[in-house]
């Protein structure tokens, strides 16, 4: 009897250290994209193993795990016998997703507009953003703040159209976005441009009239789309590291 229970106490005891070092490697991932994702470290930044060992007091195999990690999602390059760098955000790609969030959106109105549409389903966003058009809350209104309740808006008429897919899909696209999304500076102007776009969506929607919000939805999100691509570009140019010879970033 004995006997018997001593393989499964082994193959317990011996999983625990694979599950730990799994689970430092996902807190360091996470840690290290929200930073990326913050801009705290910028484009071409060194993220230097022996120093992410000690912050995080974890041995190289679960931090070079979390790099990995990184890699794959696309945050972070692996340049041979240098080590790994913050990737750079790559301004076609950026745009290519802002064509898929346009193709997207626009169906995701037009349909709304074809259907009867309740109008409590609606009137959260429409209170929102009333107010926010008066120049008062206009100006309180942070950065941070207007990228949280644009999502919002947006993933909420996804939300109303009730196809899961699309919704999952925009959910996945806000994220990818909010990165570049997030270093456009905000002013009351901005907020109450954003603000006229979405009451003119949201009444487009109300009466059933497919095209005008396909036109107030395409003219929104290319707004977007143009100050994302112009802040990315200064940013950019900005944070441009020196390079060797060989078009590689200098580790620093």
């Amino acid at each position: 009897m004995g006997r018997s229970l001593n393989p499964p106490q082994l193959a317990s005891h011996g999983a625990r250290k694979p599950r730990k070092s799994k689970q430092i490697s996902q807190r360091v991932a996470e840690t290290i994209r929200e930073r990326i994702l913050g801009w705290h470290y910028p484009p071409n930044h060194h993220l230097n193993e022996r120093e992410l060992c000690v912050e995080f007091s974890a041995s190289r195999i679960p931090v070079r795990e979390a790099l990995n990690i990184l890699v794959e999602q696309g945050l972070v390059q692996r340049v041979p016998n240098q080590g790994c760098y913050v990737k750079q955000p790559d301004l076609r790609a950026i745009h290519e997703l802002y064509d898929l969030r346009l193709a997207l959106e626009l169906f995701v109105v037009e349909s709304l507009a074809h259907t009867n549409v309740p109008a409590e389903s609606t009137q959260a966003e429409r209170s929102r953003w009333e107010a926010l058009v008066e120049p008062a809350a206009a100006a309180k209104l942070q950065s941070a703040q207007l990228l949280q309740a644009d999502e919002q808006f947006h993933l909420s008429l996804a939300r109303a159209l009730d196809n899961g897919h699309i919704f999952d899909a925009l959910t996945d696209l806000y994220a990818r976005l909010r990165y570049v999304r997030q270093i456009v500076s905000t002013n009351p102007s901005r907020v109450q441009t954003t603000a006229a776009d979405h009451l003119q969506i949201l009444e487009a929607i109300a009466r059933r009239d497919p095209e005008g919000a396909r036109q107030a939805m395409r003219r929104n999100i290319n707004e977007a789309r143009n100050k994302v691509e112009n802040a990315l570009t200064q940013a950019l140019a900005r944070a441009v590291w020196p390079q060797d010879r060989r078009g590689l970033p200098v580790a620093g």
